[in-house]
């Protein structure tokens, strides 16, 4: 396998399969079926030292898009009052993420393949789209495409199928390709300075720490700031890439470590999952407690549907212990962030002033960073 936006083969490749997208952009083309030949030609290349993986991710493009194409058929023909059959349709669409999940738990062969993760929230999100009726109509070829997009296969960003599929279906001017075109090239150039050498240095002194108190904060503070360098470093090039073919994938990161409160960091730190739990998961499983009466008031609803979809984040990350107490940790940080917001006279006096803006990025870098301990799992060894 040939790791995406990590070595100069892929970078090769995809200068080779840019190259026509860039000619074809820039004579008012429209991009959308060379993109999806672009997007098979990657998958190749890149999966082609492992059938397995490319067996895996084959079959799951098929379930998930046969999958598709009967609900979108049962909405359409019988509507979506059946609430049964949509949440069949969402369970079979998450089940090859259950699965991988479930085989590493209990060390099974593993099912997984590349981008797993993020293929079936993408799949989710047009299962569920069609439940509301935002989709009407989608075809094979352009779920597939949509789906298995390349540049953002391995690790994201997370798209949404309507905005990518408009970007899809326009043909642009040849002025406004040239201005995607070098807003795409800057961002590749600055995504490999992130992850090729803000991160490896970073991640070079991550060695050798010595094992004390001492050594663990550093530790923390290294392993964060080698991870947002290497994760952003890696959604600016596939953002970049993406723009490349026509797309005008949605940043991933804006400025995190400058966030003023814990729910301020999560609109700014890997912005499209969190937006995504946000909308597929946070607002309806409030909504569903507000409907039934689950709960006496809003606010309660509104934390405990906070605390299940922050630890819901976390085992998507993994199945290991430490994801888990990662989420329920951020969890935690948002409720009480909620709750001081909700009752301090403090924060409503002084929260737009200079000094306590300031302070509140401290105290939120301090709090993130120790987040990304607990993620990065030092106390599990």
């Amino acid at each position: 396998m040939i790791a995406a936006f990590g070595e100069l083969t892929f970078f090769v490749a995809l200068a080779a399969l840019a190259l026509p997208a860039v000619v074809l952009g820039l004579t008012g083309r429209n991009l959308k079926y060379y993109g999806l030949f672009a997007t098979v030609a990657m998958l190749g290349i890149t999966l082609a030292g492992s059938l397995k993986q490319l067996a895996l991710l084959g079959a799951f493009l098929v379930g998930e898009t046969v999958l598709m194409k009967l609900h979108l058929w049962f909405i359409t023909t019988h509507g979506n009052k059946n609430a049964w059959e949509r949440r069949a349709a969402v369970v079979l669409a998450l089940l090859p993420l259950i699965l991988v999940k479930v085989t590493g738990l209990f060390h099974f062969p593993s099912l997984g393949f590349i981008g797993v993760s993020y293929l079936t929230f993408r799949a989710v999100q047009v299962i569920v789209e069609i439940s509301d009726k935002l989709i009407k109509s989608q075809s094979v070829l352009d779920h597939l495409y949509f789906v298995a997009f390349f540049p953002t296969v391995s690790s994201g960003p997370i798209d949404r199928s309507r905005r990518f599929l408009q970007d899809a279906e326009r043909r642009f001017k040849p002025g406004e390709y040239l201005a995607i075109l070098g807003r795409g090239l800057w961002l590749i150039v600055l995504g490999a300075f992130y992850k090729f050498a803000l991160a490896t240095l970073f991640a070079g002194w991550l060695r050798d720490l010595p094992d004390s108190r001492w050594g663990t904060v550093r530790y923390m503070y290294y392993y964060g700031f080698n991870l947002f360098f290497d994760f952003a470093g890696y959604s600016l090039m596939a953002v970049g890439a993406s723009y490349l073919f026509g797309i005008r994938t949605p940043q991933n990161f804006r400025l995190p470590f400058l966030s003023e409160s814990i729910k301020d960091f999560w609109n700014r730190w890997h912005i499209t999952l969190s937006f995504w739990l946000r909308d597929y998961v946070y607002t309806r499983l409030l909504m569903a407690f507000m409907r039934r009466k689950v709960f006496k008031d809003k606010v309660r609803a509104s934390h405990v549907a906070l605390l299940v979809n922050m630890t819901l984040m976390g085992i998507w990350h993994g199945s290991e212990w430490f994801y888990i107490v990662y989420g329920v940790y951020h969890g935690v940080l948002l409720v009480l962030n909620d709750i001081y917001e909700r009752k301090s006279g403090f924060y409503k006096k002084h929260h737009k002033k200079l000094w306590y803006r300031l302070l509140g990025i401290a105290a939120t870098f301090h709090l993130a960073m120790f987040g990304f301990l607990l993620f990065s799992g030092h106390f599990a060894h």
